[in-house]
């Protein structure tokens, strides 16, 4: 896979002329959205106390994990005292964001709270866990989903992620390491294996990790001390518990959205809102098109490639243009995607329900067009590019600025 070039868009927002502070500010959520920049000075950007502002934690708050995350908020649109509604906002934020950093933490266990690294820690002992974790491994377990447990492999991509020359990584990379290649199908394995490991959900949030004795041993002898990690996937089940405590404590006139391809739409105002498409071909990603929404809508953008520094976490790109990427595949521990891009999105389902219903379609080697077709009658859509035509299968879906420039021209075609 070749290195990218990124084709810059011309960022457009078309909302209601009533309010033309909704209009910047969902210029600057699309900027941020579309190349994850994060880095933009956004609650400098406006400066009055009312309208589209960036929610930020506390000054003073604990470690969080908020810089993964951009919160925006139309403060003082629903009448309260924008000052009051900010602070309301703030506190609430930095609450929530601190209790997800530390509950999918894998690395630290924290005093009073039986986190993901607590758990990897009593294998084989029953654990009450958060209301949180406990929905988190309820929706893994529904969808038979056992990326979860591909910890041990996760463990040796993030190091891979981390090196800084192509000569680091071979150590970890199966596809220039047989014996790699041989240890990763090993512990795929015992993934796939409810017999050697499974979260067992007991009712009242008590669960139980079981490990079998041979994966114990078998742990033991290659210094395997994390069995479970959400890895990559954490943003999807925490932007949907950010979401959940925004709505339940009735703030709904923003938008959340991770700098890794995770959206919740809050917002049930009416906007426009717009969502830039990205299609990767060759060493080129093209601003393809727009897709207009209104109303609550959940997104969840899979990409094999990066974009942005903040992308090093989980990728990396070889000197040769070649990305290994974190989809790591369950049936042989090796990371492939069967499309570039594929953007899906639904207003009845939450960012990690979407993501656990679309990975077989996405971690894999071939790409089924026909699984698209019957999640859409699960009110999942989807949307693709190919030879320049984006592909979708909703009906309602609102498509704009598709990119005509230097010889390069995109059309649209609905799925039947």
């Amino acid at each position: 896979m070749k290195r990218s070039k990124i084709v810059k868009p011309v960022i457009k927002a078309e909302l209601s002329d009533k309010n033309v502070r909704v209009r910047i500010a969902v210029v600057i959520l699309l900027i941020a959205l579309a190349g994850g920049a994060f880095a933009y000075a956004l609650n400098s950007y406006f400066s009055k106390e009312t309208g589209w502002v960036a929610i930020k934690t506390a000054a003073s708050a604990e470690r969080n994990c908020s810089n993964e995350f951009v919160f925006l908020y139309c403060i003082g649109a629903s009448g309260a005292s924008a000052r009051l509604e900010h602070k309301s906002l703030t506190s609430l934020y930095t609450a929530a964001t601190v209790k997800a950093y530390k509950l999918f933490n894998n690395d630290e266990i924290f005093a009073g709270l039986n986190n993901i690294a607590y758990i990897n820690r009593h294998p084989n002992e029953v654990i009450e866990v958060d209301e949180v974790l406990y929905n988190a491994f309820s929706l893994m377990e529904r969808y038979n989903c056992r990326s979860l447990y591909l910890a041990p492999i996760y463990a040796d991509y993030k190091i891979m992620f981390s090196c800084e020359d192509d000569s680091q990584i071979i150590a970890y990379d199966a596809f220039q390491n047989d014996e790699v290649r041989s240890y990763y199908e090993e512990l795929a394995k015992f993934a796939s294996n409810y017999e050697a490991i499974n979260i067992e959900l007991l009712g009242d949030n008590k669960i139980m990790l079981r490990v079998s004795a041979e994966y114990q041993q078998y742990a033991a002898e290659h210094g395997i001390t994390n069995y479970i990690d959400f890895f990559w996937m954490k943003n999807a089940f925490i932007i949907d518990y950010l979401a959940a405590v925004m709505i339940e404590n009735n703030y709904t006139l923003g938008t959340i959205s991770s700098y890794n391809g995770f959206v919740r739409n809050l917002d049930g105002s009416g906007n426009i809102y717009s969502y830039h498409l990205y299609d990767r071909v060759g060493n080129t990603v093209y601003p393809s098109g727009i897709m207009k929404y209104t109303g609550p809508l959940s997104i969840v953008y899979l990409r094999n490639y990066r974009m942005t520094e903040l992308d090093n976490q989980y990728y990396y790109e070889l000197s040769n243009g070649e990305t290994r990427t974190s989809f790591i595949d369950i049936t042989d521990g090796l990371c492939k995607s069967s499309k570039n891009d594929l953007v899906t999105y639904s207003k009845e389902y939450g960012c990690a329900e979407i993501l656990l219903q679309m990975l077989p379609v996405y971690i894999t080697d071939t790409f089924h067009e026909e699984a698209l077709t019957s999640l859409a009658q699960n009110s999942i859509y989807s949307i693709y590019c190919e030879d320049s035509v984006i592909y979708y299968n909703d009906s309602a879906l609102m498509l704009t600025d598709l990119y005509d420039k230097e010889n390069v021209t995109y059309t649209a075609s609905k799925i039947r």
